[in-house]
């Protein structure tokens, strides 16, 4: 009997044994199937933030190369913008050399500046254009004092008897207030609108 209850228990303990092998090797495959999950929902999450963060250096590449590109049609247009002033100013200078265009210049900036024009008042302009802007003075029916300023460049100032006034009429200036006025007239002209 002993021996029998000696296979009796060692039935039992192997059935036992087996038992729990069978409960473990289930639960090693739950455990495996649910880390197997959480590693593809890891990667899943991985995948979907390296996808983002992909999406997002392009966007931001896209971004920062159009803003480079913006900024070199700027310069580019305003480098464009730039020669058409100074070739414009050349031109205008070109003329103010010219005897008889330079005569007609003194006079138009004469007859402008003295529309606010008081007794007492200087006529100031450039070395040499004394006698241009006499024979401008008296063509307007102005009783001016004329006076050269080597100072004075291709134009003429109004001067107080006093100092305190000036009214300066030069193609610099002229050519610093078409500027402002009219670069984005060019831009239109050159590029539309």
């Amino acid at each position: 009997m002993a021996t029998e209850l000696s296979r009796l228990l060692e039935q039992e303990a192997k059935a036992e044994k087996d038992k729990a092998l069978a409960d473990a090797r289930v639960r090693a495959d739950e455990i495996l199937a649910a880390a197997r999950r959480d590693a593809e929902g890891f990667l899943e999450v991985a995948r979907h933030r390296l996808a983002t963060e992909r999406a997002q250096e392009i966007a931001r590449a896209t971004s920062t190369a159009s803003l480079r590109a913006a900024a070199l049609i700027l310069a580019a247009k305003d480098e464009v913008i730039q020669a058409v002033f100074e070739r414009a100013e050349a031109d205008l200078r070109a003329a103010a050399a010219d005897r008889v265009r330079r005569r007609a210049m003194i006079t138009t900036y004469l007859g402008e500046a003295a529309r606010d024009l008081t007794p007492g008042h200087v006529v100031e302009v450039s070395t040499g254009d004394a006698e241009a802007a006499r024979d401008a003075a008296n063509a307007l029916g102005l009783s001016v004092e004329v006076r050269e300023n080597a100072n004075l460049t291709n134009g003429v100032r109004l001067v107080s008897a006093d100092g305190r006034s000036v009214v300066e009429n030069a193609l610099g200036g002229r050519l610093a207030r078409a500027r402002r006025e009219f670069v984005s007239r060019v831009a239109e002209v050159l590029w539309g609108a």
